[in-house]
């Protein structure tokens, strides 16, 4: 007996051995590997979260110039949500939820771009958020290209009242997601999030069956007890304020540093004509402006990280199925990388489309795109028969009507 439980003290003693030593008062550690890009200079990455009124930062690190790990440390009585900031290059936003004794692993490089929504390897919480987002925005997707159905003019009852029968089989199929992280779900912070969702959208009777679901599982969460029974929460504090303003002030001068790099591009001369512009295709051919046939054409500026540019392709694709062959549609991305506009290409649908890339292989803009001086996207262009400019800037909606007013006359 006396060898059996020396044999357990020594297999527990190994095992605890295997797990790294957190410093005094931690009890979460994320290790993340750096691709050299991202310490191409010297800078700080933090992980920060809110206690109630409360931003605080957990912990911070000073990141060297070529250095390849950096490892921050966080301590929590239950399940949080963190968010990891560098303050240079990196993410200024990448969302996790740790709870006690969270061991996470991951790697950072420029292709997570600004904002990180990724899986990483001992947070299961984490990875279940990515994947619930990953489907609900696939069907809000699916929604967003009902609901441009339902703007197409001259739309008859019939019509009407199928997308919307599809429209409602949407948001049960986004329920369902909801109702599975109430039911299944681990995580009560996952679980707090989605019972805030229905705290708006149902009767208060359903909204205590939900939470009675939840308690069931969390009857110790703080986050979920509050739901039903709010607490006063004192007023924020001036560290908390200061604490605040430093993350803010990071987070401004990498957006406003972003935008100044995409618009330090060399002076060029103003573009008078946009049928000057010849550009790669995804078949890897030139295709020039001046080349594009039909009635109606529209040269639609986007990119793959542009949500109210994927948000308007809906209404695009609707007016292209509408109007058929009076209307020819050409989507100019201006990614800096070439592959991720491929991959928004195939994941949206959008080769049906000619599709033309307004950057080099190195992640230049052409020079003539530039010479149009667009500002903001999405942005674009409706030109006639003989490619003069008719319209600019028109989206969802209001694209649907020019169409349907100009074919009109055109009858």
């Amino acid at each position: 007996m006396k060898h059996i439980l020396f044999e357990i003290l020594l297999l527990a003693g190994i095992s605890c051995s295997l797990l790294p030593q957190l410093p005094k008062g931690k009890n979460i550690q994320i290790t993340m590997e750096l691709a050299p890009s991202i310490t191409s200079q010297e800078q700080w990455v933090y992980i920060h979260h809110y206690i109630d009124n409360e931003h605080l930062i957990a912990d911070s690190a000073f990141i060297q110039k070529g250095q390849k790990k950096v490892v921050l440390y966080a301590y929590t009585d239950e399940e949080e949500n963190f968010s990891i900031l560098f303050s240079k290059k990196g993410p200024i936003d990448m969302y996790l939820t740790l709870s006690p004794n969270s061991y996470v692993e991951t790697n950072i490089s420029e292709n997570d771009g600004m904002r990180a929504i990724k899986k990483v390897k001992g947070s299961i919480s984490t990875n279940e958020y990515i994947e619930n987002s990953i489907n609900s925005s696939r069907l809000n997707a699916k929604k967003r290209d009902l609901y441009a159905q339902l703007s197409m003019p001259g739309l008859s009852d019939t019509d009407n009242k199928r997308i919307t029968t599809q429209i409602n089989k949407v948001d049960a199929q986004l329920d369902s997601i909801k109702m599975n992280v109430i039911q299944y779900s681990y995580s009560p912070r996952n679980v707090e999030q989605t019972l805030r969702y229905f705290e708006k959208k149902v009767s208060r009777d359903s909204l205590i069956t939900l939470c009675n679901i939840a308690t069931k599982k969390f009857p110790d969460d703080t986050g979920i007890k509050r739901i039903l029974r709010p607490v006063r929460i004192p007023p924020e504090t001036e560290e908390s304020k200061r604490v605040d303003a430093h993350i803010q002030s990071i987070i401004n001068a990498r957006i406003k540093e972003d935008i100044k790099l995409k618009q330090s591009s060399k002076q060029v001369e103003a573009t008078k004509d946009i049928t000057e512009i010849n550009l790669l295709s995804n078949n890897g051919e030139k295709v020039s402006i001046c080349q594009l046939t039909g009635k109606y054409i529209l040269i639609d500026f986007w990119a793959s990280w542009c949500i109210p540019c994927l948000e308007g392709m809906p209404y695009i694709r609707q007016a292209q199925k509408g109007f058929g062959e009076k209307l020819t549609v050409c989507l100019i991305s201006i990614d800096k990388k070439h592959e991720d506009w491929k991959k928004a290409i195939t994941n949206n649908n959008l080769n049906e489309f000619i599709n033309l890339i307004a950057t080099d292989s190195e992640g230049n803009m052409d020079t003539k795109v530039e010479g149009l001086n667009i500002r903001a996207i999405p942005y674009n262009y409706l030109l006639d028969e003989n490619h003069k400019v008719i319209a600019t800037n028109l989206h969802q909606k209001e694209l649907l009507e020019k169409l349907d007013e100009l074919i009109k006359k055109k009858e």
